[in-house]
């Protein structure tokens, strides 16, 4: 049973519970407007350092998080029981008519268990509530995250936005158009 639940900014603590780790098999990138598949630059994706404050720490992804529930974006957790499975954050009033997926993992152990989508539906009910018309995805470049969001309708941004490229240029931007 997946309960997904809006959570006050102290659940970011539970980002460190996030097993973000992955083995990749097909990596892209976006050349001339078209996503074409590349040779993968890390086949073993650790997960992020408990205790560090580089780029893959859990430090640095607070540093990230922190602002946007601080400004009014919406933190989701997924859990089964107390067990927190994912989360998830989206920014409804990022722009007018255009609301931002900021965060969304899925633990290792509880992928592919329908856990994404349901963080996923509920990012979408949030934007639409809001009356957004679109939702931007900044989705790292591995095989399974491009896929998810492929397979929710998601296209390719043209053109991106220029703050989220700027701050995540390897990533596949997409846009979903929610109505």
């Amino acid at each position: 049973m997946i309960d997904v639940r809006r959570l006050a900014a102290d659940g970011l603590a539970l980002v460190a519970a996030i097993d973000r780790s992955e083995h990749v098999d097909v990596e892209y990138a976006v050349v001339d407007g078209r996503l074409e598949e590349r040779p993968v630059t890390f086949s073993e994706i650790a997960t992020w350092d408990p205790v560090g404050t580089g780029p893959h720490s859990v430090a640095a992804e607070l540093a990230f998080c922190e602002p946007l529930v601080a400004g009014g974006a919406v933190l989701l957790g997924a859990f089964d029981a107390d067990e927190v499975l994912g989360l998830a954050i989206v920014d409804a009033q990022f722009e007018p008519r255009l609301a931002w997926l900021a965060f969304l993992y899925v633990s290792r152990p509880h992928r592919r268990r329908g856990v994404a989508s349901a963080l996923w539906d509920a990012a979408v009910d949030l934007a639409v509530s809001a009356g957004v018309e679109s939702l931007y995805v900044s989705a790292v470049p591995t095989g399974s995250a491009v896929g998810f969001y492929l397979g929710r309708g998601c296209r390719l941004a043209d053109p991106v936005h220029p703050d989220l490229h700027a701050h995540e240029p390897d990533d596949v931007h997409l846009l979903c158009t929610l109505r």
